[in-house]
């Protein structure tokens, strides 16, 4: 599947981004079925194609596990099969996605859930912020600006 042009332009300035080391932070809004979840997963398997060698982790939090959470873990690996790595990837932990060294951790934000222990050195999604309590979101962001210095310089993207 091939992106739309407000979703490729969307993209590029979040791989600018990544790949300048800025460590902007993008707030996205998309109508209704625009496609926000599809670009948000060829985001995602981008990333672990890019980091499959070199290693590293971004995380997505969305406000539930189920079931917005597993939705977003099928498609990335529904994306991951039509881009050539069926039978590559792996599954971890039943919210993990692995290819090679690059993992993609798949986080619950709901009030109970634990965001300690996952450090995101690639790249931070929140899926439907504005669902989320600021509280939680400032402890996802910290996992960002927890790392060294040499790799302090990520990003957050709102979906």
């Amino acid at each position: 599947m091939e992106l739309r042009p407000y979703q490729q332009e969307v993209a590029r300035a979040i791989f600018d981004s990544i790949l300048h080391r800025k460590g902007l932070t993008f707030s996205v809004e998309i109508a209704r079925q625009g496609g926000k979840n599809e670009l948000s997963a060829h985001i995602e398997v981008l990333l672990l194609t890019m980091y499959i060698a070199k290693g590293g982790t971004s995380i997505k939090c969305s406000p539930t596990f189920k079931p917005q959470t597993l939705i977003s873990m099928n498609r990335l690996k529904d994306r991951l099969d039509e881009f050539g790595y069926d039978g590559i990837w792996q599954a971890e932990f039943g919210y993990i996605v692995r290819l090679g060294a690059a993992r993609q951790v798949f986080l619950s934000a709901d009030e109970s859930s634990n965001v300690v222990g996952h450090t995101a050195d690639i790249l931070l999604e929140v899926d439907e912020s504005q669902d989320i309590n600021q509280d939680k979101c400032s402890r996802y962001k910290d996992s960002l600006t927890d790392l060294s210095d040499e790799r302090i310089d990520n990003d957050l993207y709102l979906i």
